[in-house]
């Protein structure tokens, strides 16, 4: 008998027992098993297999994703590394015998026998923090408000998967899945039926994008791919929820899936279905259902008395690739009721089924649905057995967001009218009303994107940053006083030393040169005003701090108006002047000057500074002589921040404006415009930033505290781009809002009708996205609260259930069984001490487990209740 271990594979000598019949005779393979070894054959074995190696090797190939094939060479090396080859091969044995023995560790720990035709969903493993009727849910969920019905919803999203095909080639017309119909693929005997009477369209005709997923792609091989169910938010496959397809996402194989994947939860009152095509997929949906209802009334399977209402919508990823129509109606950034669900769970479970894709695509058709059936489960069960700690990380960055966004969206309003923030509640209101009773492809205007007739022109916009620009960086007040003169010769310095910066000595009789020496003549004067008004003033003021602290005579600082205190300067100054300028910007400070490799004008004017009130120490500028000169600097420097800042919103909402117009330019000419002008614009913010942090630097030596809310410190994060477009990445909903746009002040006292339109548009966008953004926190965390208290109604349901079982067996004199389930009742008790544990700042675990399974659908328990109790992985 050759037998396989997990160190290697020998032969043995092996003696069966034979008594004769009129004793108790027992077969061979029973014979092998009590010793622990699983026979190769049923008939009359000649190899067997050792219980540990079949689970050594089936942890492998769920972790590794290891092949027989590699299995059974690793085994002839570990038993001879240097003959190998004549180490018995048992490739084809293994593959089979690994098919019986998960099939029989899948029913055991499900609860069933292990029979030929299993019920319909009886091995699948359910999602515990989603709702489950008769098992987990609220018991009065039926009579909740509506305005917490999001609480029950069940969230779902389907996906085609083009990697999982099947390669075309003969197989045995005999073999069947073991787990055909009970597990996470449809019932193949139905489901053939219906392929023979429905023939899809080769191409799905569209409205929108001309997507693969319609049939708009070439596909090949026996199995093209599958489509398949998971769980919206907790990345649980769905039982009875995948279907194999021979080309597209054709809209009948999708509905076949959802209309058998989905039979558990069609008692609920509201459903979300996520779809990358659902814009297409939703148009005639209820056509399509009611036509399977009347002409396959007798597929069990897919029984459909009435689907509940479901909110259609497009995963966050996938909705930049719609036109812009259907993108707003179908985002889960604004549709009501989903929280922060991103509708992109099964790209990732498709993610990690590729890595077995390369294994299936050479099985037989029902080998490969076992395969996958006992790959699903297992994702499921890790999942379910680490559901507490992901939930409880959620709850914490869902409250924290929440608060971010409520702080940001208070500070906002703050700066609108409040008969606009009303008008607009109105108006969100009656959009969210239109989604919700959005049954064909009815288009109507976005609140969350700009009206194309308010957008203006690129010379609009260049017009605009002009002008801008120039008030900001030339203005003159009218009212000339020395301060005033200082802090503009002061911009006029900074503005030289970035135009020298690192360039070559200009030309005698240039522009730039005469324009330094100009600078040179202006100081001059300054410095004979400066030293009339400041001079006597700030040495009085150094006379009475040197008595103050006696032998310390006061510090004073440089004369570089961008000088910043030690402990702002540290980590800012390494030898790369490039690096130095980075960590500056990046801690919201103004790039520091490096005399390294600068041209003689540079280094000249870099010398000859403007020392203003500013500049001197901190002791120096708290005393009572100094306080005329501070106040003079601090009102004049704080409109000229405040000026700026406005520069900066109307050149960060200008680029977005130009990258909207780049993606719809007609021709390559009009694209590389764009671009230039895109440049030019981020020219103008970057030179904007610079000067607000000059004046941020000095405001704060001149005494404005740190956490003044409408003059922050400006870092390179916060020049990120204001949202006019509806293309957002992944995960931007958890990004804090810049603090420059808690304030919109700005749009009201532009006088230019046509820029004030404009700026009214934007600024209404920006109320309802962060109004948006605001209202899926909150619903994040009530779910999520309803999630954790389902989960643990769940772990407690599935324990009473084998302590039940177990008791049963016990009585029936099947004190294996009775053991077993025992076993798996102390499992679901640790996963509810765990989450107890967890949840116990917010969740009263011990009323929570009190209510007992019971509802309007305790027909659709039945079976289907068997399916959560798989155990994980036996050790």
């Amino acid at each position: 008998l050759t037998i396989t271990h997990e160190h290697g594979i020998n032969e043995f000598d092996v003696h069966f027992c034979a008594c004769p019949a009129p004793l108790v005779a027992v077969e061979q393979p029973i014979q092998l098993l009590s010793f622990g070894l699983f026979p190769g054959t049923w008939s009359q074995p000649l190899a067997a297999f050792t219980i540990n190696g079949l689970r050594d090797y089936h942890l492998l190939s769920l972790q590794a994703q290891m092949s027989v094939h590699d299995y059974i060479k690793y085994l002839q090396r570990s038993t001879d590394n240097v003959a190998s080859d004549v180490v018995p091969e048992r490739d084809r044995e293994l593959n089979n015998t690994m098919r019986e023995f998960m099939f029989l560790r899948t029913t055991r720990r499900a609860g069933v026998d292990p029979v030929e035709k299993l019920e319909p969903r009886s091995v699948a493993i359910n999602c515990p923090a989603c709702p489950q009727p008769d098992m987990n849910m609220d018991p009065n969920w039926q009579s909740r408000p509506d305005d917490q019905s999001h609480l029950d919803m069940h969230f779902n999203t389907v996906d085609g998967n083009f990697q999982a095909s099947l390669k075309n080639k003969n197989f045995d017309e005999s073999d069947y899945s073991l787990s055909n119909g009970a597990a996470y693929f449809v019932e193949q005997n139905d489901f053939k039926e219906y392929k023979s009477k429905v023939r899809p369209p080769k191409k799905e005709d569209t409205t929108c994008q001309r997507f693969g997923a319609m049939g708009y792609s070439r596909f090949g091989g026996r199995v093209s791919g599958t489509v398949g169910l998971s769980c919206a938010r907790h990345m649980f496959m769905l039982p009875c929820g995948s279907v194999d397809l021979d080309r597209g996402e054709a809209f009948c194989w999708v509905d076949y899936c959802m209309c058998s994947g989905l039979q558990r939860w069609l008692c609920l009152k509201r459903m979300s279905n996520g779809y990358d095509i659902n814009c297409q997929y939703r148009k005639k949906f209820c056509i399509r259902i009611q036509d399977i209802q009347k002409r396959f009334p007798h597929l069990s399977t897919i029984r459909v008395k009435l689907f509940p209402w479901t909110l259609p919508a497009i995963g966050k990823f996938h909705a930049p690739a719609h036109t812009a129509s259907c993108r707003c109606k179908y985002s889960y950034n604004y549709l009501p009721g989903v929280g922060m669900t991103d509708g992109e769970a099964a790209e990732r479970i498709w993610a990690i089924l590729n890595n077995l894709a390369s294994r299936t695509k050479e099985m037989s058709p029902g080998h490969r649905h076992d395969i996958m059936n006992d790959f699903y489960s297992d994702m499921n069960v890790r999942r379910l057995h680490a559901i507490g700690d992901l939930l409880w990380r959620r709850y914490l960055r869902a409250v924290s967001h929440r608060a971010q966004a409520k702080e940001h969206l208070d500070e906002l309003e703050e700066s609108i009218p409040e008969q606009h923030v009303q008008d607009w509640r109105d108006e969100e209101k009656q959009w969210q009303e239109r989604v919700f009773h959005l049954q064909e492809d009815i288009d109507f205007e976005s609140p969350y994107e700009l009206r194309p007739d308010n957008v203006l022109s690129d010379k609009d916009i260049l017009l605009k940053v002009t002008r801008e620009r120039g008030l900001n960086g030339q203005t003159v007040a009218s009212i000339i006083s020395v301060v005033q003169r200082g802090v503009s010769l002061q911009m006029e310095r900074e503005e030289l030393l970035d135009i020298l910066d690192r360039s070559d000595e200009p030309e005698a009789h240039s522009d730039l040169a005469l324009r330094c020496q100009q600078y040179h003549t202006e100081l001059q004067r300054w410095d004979t005003l400066r030293e009339t008004y400041f001079t006597p003033v700030v040495q009085e003021a150094c006379t009475i701090v040197e008595d103050a602290v006696r032998d310390n005579q006061a510090a004073r600082f440089a004369r570089d108006a961008a000088l910043i205190s030690q402990d702002e300067r540290r980590g800012t100054r390494p030898a790369d002047p490039d690096l130095a300028e980075q960590l500056s910007r990046t801690n919201g400070l103004p790039p520091p000057r490096s005399s390294k490799d600068q041209c003689a004008s540079w280094i000249d004017v870099f010398e000859n500074s403007v020392t203003l009130p500013s500049s001197y120490h901190s002791l120096v500028l708290e005393q009572a002589l100094m306080r005329q000169l501070v106040n003079i600097e601090t009102d004049f420097r704080r409109p000229e921040a405040e000026r700026v800042l406005e520069d900066i919103k109307t050149s960060i909402i200008a680029r977005e404006v130009f990258k909207l117009q780049k993606k719809k330019a007609p021709g390559k000419g009009m694209t590389l415009r764009t671009q230039s002008a895109i440049g030019k614009v981020n020219e103008e913010i970057r030179a904007a930033a610079n000067m607000y942090r000059r004046h941020w630097v000095s405001l704060r030596a001149l005494g404005m505290p740190l956490e003044e809310p409408y003059l922050r410190r400006l870092v390179d994060a916060d020049l990120e781009h204001f949202d006019v477009s509806l293309d957002r990445d992944l995960g931007k909903s958890q990004r804090a809002v810049s603090w420059l746009w808690d304030n919109f002040s700005f749009v009201d006292s532009e006088q230019d009708p046509r820029y004030q339109t404009f700026y009214n548009d934007a600024r209404k966008v920006h109320w309802f996205r962060s109004s948006a953004q605001y209202a899926r926190w909150k619903e994040e965390v009530e779910i999520l609260l309803e999630e954790m208290r389902r989960t643990i109604r769940f772990f407690v349901f599935w324990e009473r259930w084998w302590l039940a079982r177990s008791e049963a067996k016990e009585a029936a004199g099947e004190r294996g069984e009775a053991a077993y389930d025992r076993r798996q009742a102390y499992r679901y008790t640790r996963l509810f001490d765990r989450a107890k544990e967890t949840f116990k700042s917010v969740v009263d675990a011990v009323s929570t487990s009190t209510y007992a399974a019971q509802g309007p659908c305790a027909d659709s328990l039945h079976q289907d209740s068997v399916a959560n109790g798989a155990s994980e992985i036996d050790p």
